[in-house]
Order: structure tokens, then sequence, then C-alpha cells
């Protein structure tokens, strides 16, 4: 990612600057976090069904286990997703959109908590909290002034 970007995901991801999860309870409950979720879930689940249909077809992308500890670490792991996006959109140019669907019910919201993985690296976690608690904020003030904004205006 770069400056300002970062993934909607779902609640089964930690909130960080980066990573920006639809809320847990109970601040699920709160009537602005209500409306922000509802209005994102559609660009969530639609990146749940493109994750769950890549990681349907290559099993290899589950967890994808590889020791990430330099940067040239990380690019690797990167390479080996964009093989994997790169094949699976060859596949579907070959066989049809139809291929794509038939792997996402294979990759189960069980199987992607599961590969969100567990509580190592706690303390960086802690780290981006704050961090990613502000740009949560933010961007829930942002989409609640574009909705007053629209109410009033009449569009």
């Amino acid at each position: 990612f770069q400056g300002e970007e970062f993934a909607w995901a779902d609640s089964a991801y930690p909130l960080s600057p980066r990573v920006i999860p639809v809320h847990k309870k109970p601040a699920s409950l709160r009537r602005e976090n209500q409306i922000f979720d509802r209005l994102v879930s559609h660009i969530r689940v639609r990146s749940e069904h493109c994750m769950g249909a890549l990681k349907g077809r290559f099993q290899c992308l589950r967890g994808l286990r590889v020791a990430i500890n330099s940067a040239e670490d990380h690019i690797k792991a990167l390479r080996w997703i964009k093989v994997a996006i790169i094949l699976h959109n060859l596949v579907v140019d070959v066989e049809g959109q139809q291929s794509a669907g038939s792997f996402t019910s294979t990759h189960t919201h069980t199987q992607e908590e599961e590969d969100s993985g567990d509580s190592e690296g706690q303390d960086e976690a802690e780290q981006d909290d704050d961090e990613g608690e502000r740009k949560w904020q933010k961007l829930i003030a942002e989409l609640l002034e574009y909705r007053y904004q629209r109410h009033f205006e009449g569009h």
C-alpha cells in the first residue's frame, strides 16, 4: 500500500492503518457504525468472493504460510499472490466466468477466519490499533458528512 491506501476486511481481521474491518459488537451497535458497515459491506462481500475464489482454486494461498522477515520475503509473497491472480484470470478468460464462481463456495467464512492468523505479532497489532482507529473514525466521519450533504442538496 502507498499513501492513504487500505483494504476493507471482515471482522475476523484486526484493525490497522492498512486494514479497515467492519465493526464487532458492541461497536457495531452504534448507529454511525451500522451506517458505515452497511454502506461498505458490498465492497467487502465482493472482496471476500474474490479471495474465496482464489483460495478455493489455489489452496497454497490459504494462510500463505511463508515467513516474512525482510522486504525481499515480502516481495516474494506478493509475487506468489500475483501469479495466482494472473493464473486465475487466465483460466476465467479460457473457461468463462462460471469457472470462477464454482470456487467461491469452497472457501468458507470459518476458513477465512483461520487464514487471518492467530495472536502472533500482538505488540505490533496493538501499536497499529490507535492509528487504525483514527483512520476508521475519519472514514466514518467522511461518509456521514457525504450522506448529510447529499440529503440536504437533494441528490
